[in-house]
């Protein structure tokens, strides 16, 4: 007696498991194609093409160009890292580790890329700066300034001083890119970082109303 031949699904419809990972690639394709081509030059199609999902799938997901890339500074986001909200650990090491960590993240190539594309094309769509600088408020000010407040170093329902040290903790790695200088080595980002904590600290603590302090 014969056995039954295997049977085998049919082509043209994605299982669902592959489904799932091209969409979970969706994201990293599209970042790669912002950064190389910049935001003028990419389309939907493009990205679907690339990303090997239907166009349809696609705006099913993201209603235009903007929202994508939107989308995808919110996933490079999600790397950035946060001030440990521990009490008992000194704010000095917190906020010199968090120096470091930004810097760290900031130099990789993706977020490099994108930041320049922000930069040069910011001017022809000013929805990219706005949604730039909505993403580092809601990723690293917001949470820098809650921790800020806890160790009395921020004015209630303020950020700007949350603000002032991550421009003091990369304004070295900004300096360099702008002027096409290799980024620091890992001592030289110490160093900044340890910097620019301890003249924020020296400041900070004494500009702060004392009645709000801890």
């Amino acid at each position: 007696m014969k056995k039954a031949a295997p049977t085998s699904r049919r082509k043209g419809r994605p299982s669902a498991e592959e489904s799932i990972r091209k969409l979970e690639n969706l994201l990293e394709v599209a970042r790669l194609q912002f950064s190389r081509h910049g935001y003028r030059a990419v389309t939907m199609r493009g990205v679907a093409e690339a990303a090997d999902v239907s166009t349809r799938t696609l705006y099913n997901r993201y209603a235009d160009k903007l929202a994508l890339f939107k989308a995808c500074i919110d996933a490079g986001a999600a790397a950035f890292p946060a001030p440990q909200m521990d009490l008992a650990a000194k704010p000095r090491d917190t906020l010199y580790r968090f120096a470091v960590d930004i810097v760290r993240q900031l130099s990789t190539e993706t977020s490099m890329s994108l930041g320049i594309l922000v930069f040069r094309e910011g001017q022809d769509f000013p929805e990219l700066l706005q949604a730039a600088e909505a993403n580092q408020d809601t990723y690293l000010v917001q949470p820098l300034a809650g921790y800020l407040r806890r160790h009395g170093l921020e004015q209630a329902s303020s950020s700007d001083r949350a603000k002032l040290f991550i421009a003091m903790a990369i304004s070295e790695f900004q300096r360099r890119t702008t002027f096409g200088r290799p980024l620091q080595t890992r001592q030289e980002l110490e160093d900044h970082a340890r910097l620019a904590t301890t003249l924020f600290l020296n400041g900070a603590g004494k500009s702060v109303d004392p009645g709000g302090r801890r």
